[in-house]
């Protein structure tokens, strides 16, 4: 008996408390309870349990009694409870759904507003916020950091100001490079400070004019000038079509530059000789003859004029010479 009680409670004990459950097997054992003997079985938190899952009843002909309901029939009334219950729990959820979602457009909007939206265009009139902002600029480079630098200084550049690139940017792996107008390299102080530039790492080229100066940071931000000596403001441009046709600009302007070695002077008298006799179609005999000099200095000279015009060929040194301005 003990045994069947247990095997009882356990099958009850996701249907019923262990109260009613054992209330149930009591009336299964004994048939039913006397509610002139048992007044309060009924009425019991147990009693009433049962009878609100279908596991008991009251039964008033003869003899007023409380008695189970046979085992199979509260079987399947305790499986119409538990679907009532799923159903109720499941219409529960899907209120809370609505109201979660409801809630959700409330979060969104509220994070987006708390949210201060970047500035695609933003104007400048600080010196020194824009001074600031240019190194910050430089520090947060990932790939790459192009500037364009022209003639229009405010005063003579200052040795000491070359741009010295930090530890961490250099350790990223960010390249840099700054395209320099030829008169840009003429004013005093230029050439020192471009030598001390490119021993920090910088790539240098000079270009016969640029329309502005430029600093432009990875394929994401910009920041030109209002005036010519970037003084008197600048613009933040950080719309993503207008940084991608700055960098176009940018990488054409690079491929058109010439590159700069440690001297960034002009050609010499001898270069610039062989490059004017090249112009018109001279072959190198023809050269040395007129030049009175060898051949083989000849080509040592063309061997340079290509290297620093960045010319495939005899045919490409004479477009880019004329384009780029190295001959008037």
């Amino acid at each position: 008996m003990g045994r069947e009680k247990r095997t009882v409670r356990t099958g009850l004990a996701g249907v019923l408390s262990d109260e009613a459950a054992r209330l149930y097997e009591q009336l299964i054992m004994t048939g039913g309870l006397s509610l002139s003997q048992h007044p309060d079985c009924s009425s019991s938190a147990a009693g009433r349990e049962l009878i609100d899952k279908g596991f008991a009843r009251e039964r008033h002909v003869g003899t007023s009694m409380f008695v189970p309901v046979e085992p199979t029939r509260a079987l399947d009334n305790a499986i119409l409870v538990m679907q009532r219950q799923i159903l109720e729990q499941h219409q529960v959820l899907l209120r809370l759904r609505d109201e979660m979602q409801a809630l959700q457009q409330t979060y969104l909007s509220r994070a987006q507003s708390s949210e201060k939206p970047q500035e695609l265009i933003r104007l400048l009139t600080d010196r020194a916020e824009i001074g600031g902002l240019s190194v910050e600029l430089c520090l947060s480079a990932e790939h790459d950091l192009a500037s364009i630098e022209t003639e229009h200084f405010t005063r003579p550049p200052d040795p000491r100001s070359a741009r010295a690139l930090p530890a961490e940017v250099l350790e990223r792996g960010v390249r840099f490079r700054n395209i320099y107008t030829r008169a840009a390299l003429e004013i005093p102080g230029a050439r020192t400070m471009l030598r001390l530039s490119m021993d920090a790492g910088w790539e240098c080229r000079v270009h016969e004019h640029l329309p502005m100066k430029m600093v432009l940071v990875d394929d994401r931000t910009a920041l030109l000038p209002l005036d010519p000596t970037g003084m008197e403001g600048a613009v933040l441009v950080r719309a993503p079509v207008v940084v991608a046709a700055l960098r176009m600009d940018f990488e054409l302007l690079w491929t058109r530059a010439v590159p700069l070695d440690g001297n960034p002077a002009k050609l010499s008298h001898d270069q610039d000789q062989v490059l004017r006799l090249v112009l018109t179609g001279m072959t190198d005999a023809a050269i040395a003859r007129h030049l009175g000099i060898s051949e083989r200095t000849v080509r040592r000279h063309v061997g340079v004029l290509l290297e620093r015009l960045q010319a495939k060929n005899r045919v490409t040194l004479a477009a880019t010479a004329v384009r780029d301005g190295w001959v008037p």
